[in-house]
């Protein structure tokens, strides 16, 4: 009850924006709190862990759980026994003989390929019923729409990009959705998040074209469920710049 307490005393708008979307930090740690799966004396890896915002805010908000971290760098935040160096873009394993409760991989698969193949080992790394709580920037909007018709791309990502730039892996949520069942998660939930005063721009056109939307996924041919194209593809789609896909391991 103390510990209870004192989370909510704790102040979730100064949770760190970290290397993702303003507010995914905050929605995942809220999440945490208002799931049955809380974050007290769980095992957590966060992979790739960036600067180790998340990280140091779940420590802050479950001071009880065990909390680990994976990146090609170490960030100063995190003490060498809690970190592993990996290049997720191939297959590792890191710390042997843990089987973590959750595993994190926010705004991380955008940034190298074998996307199946992270998937399946980050499946290895987790115990059964384990959650996965996977990031990524939402790609139809409705401002990413307009992006992509005027300029052939859509908004996070450059169009341009020379052999010493950097550049992004655009997955759509359909793909992502299925690349995670493919590698056997089951979906729990998809949340929309990171909403920025300036969106609400987008709101006419949003409530313009969502009814075509709606009715489209009412009636598309696939084998896929009406409430899966529900879930993916929600009427908050159309203005927010991020999402949350919640995944259980499925035990075989």
């Amino acid at each position: 009850q103390h510990h209870d307490r004192m989370k909510k005393d704790l102040p979730l708008d100064h949770i760190p924006r970290g290397n993702t979307c303003r507010g995914v930090n905050r929605a995942i740690v809220e999440y945490l709190l208002q799931s049955r799966n809380k974050g007290d004396e769980k095992t957590m890896l966060d992979i790739p862990c960036g600067d180790g915002a998340l990280i140091s805010s779940l420590r802050l908000f479950f001071p009880k759980a065990v909390v680990r971290g994976c990146d090609v760098r170490m960030p100063k935040i995190v003490s060498p026994d809690d970190f592993s160096l990996v290049d997720a873009s191939r297959p590792f394993t890191v710390f042997p003989g843990t089987k973590f409760d959750v595993v994190f991989s926010v705004s991380g698969v955008m940034e190298f390929d074998n996307t199946l193949q992270f998937f399946s080992q980050c499946k290895d790394h987790l115990r059964d019923g384990g959650l996965f709580l996977v990031t990524n920037d939402n790609v139809v909007s409705i401002r990413d729409r307009i992006a992509y018709f005027w300029l052939g791309k859509v908004r996070p990502y450059q169009l341009f990009v020379t052999q010493d730039q950097h550049t992004w892996k655009v997955i759509p949520i359909h793909n992502m959705v299925r690349i995670l069942q493919d590698s056997g998660f089951g979906i729990r939930e998809i949340r929309y998040v990171s909403l920025r005063p300036k969106d609400y721009l987008m709101l006419p056109l949003a409530l313009l074209v969502y009814p075509v939307q709606f009715l489209y996924m009412q009636f598309a041919k696939t084998r896929m469920s009406v409430a899966m194209r529900h879930e993916m593809y929600p009427f908050r789609s159309l203005i927010y710049r991020h999402y949350i896909i919640v995944c259980e391991k499925v035990a075989i």
